[in-house]
């Protein structure tokens, strides 16, 4: 029994002292939050809603006041009726997020994703940096306003951002 104990001891250490490593090298990657977890739900569950072009989920998705704010045209919003209308006339197309980070204020939450938009039917695949606001709805969220832009390679730096490669490990908790 001793033995045992001794061995679960040193199992533990291990795998404590391991996980540090992966950690501090980048390999094993992040362990994803709650939050993270519960909006990459929501967000997967609405871009689903616009692939199969389900006016009745984005329903429940969206607030009656929801908008998008674009880099196009950031002074000009769209509004719900127009988003909804123009999501449900565009070709299905299956997409993923990636890169997720979630702020949490209260009953509203900022999430921050990369949204891949595959190129299908002879289409380019697209890549568009999203921040989803979502408030509380009773039990609910719901997403209030989307702010978005195209990923362009190449693009100038925005000012005060630090390239990835010249920034600390540091993380706001």
């Amino acid at each position: 029994m001793k033995r045992f104990l001794i061995f679960l001891g040193l199992s533990a250490l291990f795998g404590s002292a391991l996980a540090v490593e992966q950690a501090a090298s980048g390999r094993g990657g992040p362990v994803p939050t709650r939050n993270i977890l519960i909006f990459s739900k929501l967000e997967n569950e609405w871009h689903d809603a616009l692939r199969r072009h389900d006016a009745a989920a984005l329903g429940r998705i969206l607030s009656d006041d929801f908008e998008i704010r674009s880099a196009a045209a950031p002074g000009v919003p769209t509004a719900r009726e127009d988003a909804v209308h123009a999501w449900l006339q565009a070709p299905a197309v299956e997409s993923s997020v990636g890169q997720m980070a979630v702020h949490e204020y209260g009953d509203l939450m900022l999430v921050s994703f990369l949204w891949r938009l595959n190129g299908e039917g002879g289409r380019a695949p697209q890549t568009f940096f999203v921040v989803d606001t979502w408030k509380r709805a009773g039990n609910d969220w719901k997403a209030t306003v989307r702010y978005a832009a195209p990923v362009v390679e190449g693009a100038p730096a925005v000012p005060g951002a630090v390239a990835p490669s010249a920034q600390s490990l540091r993380k706001k908790m």
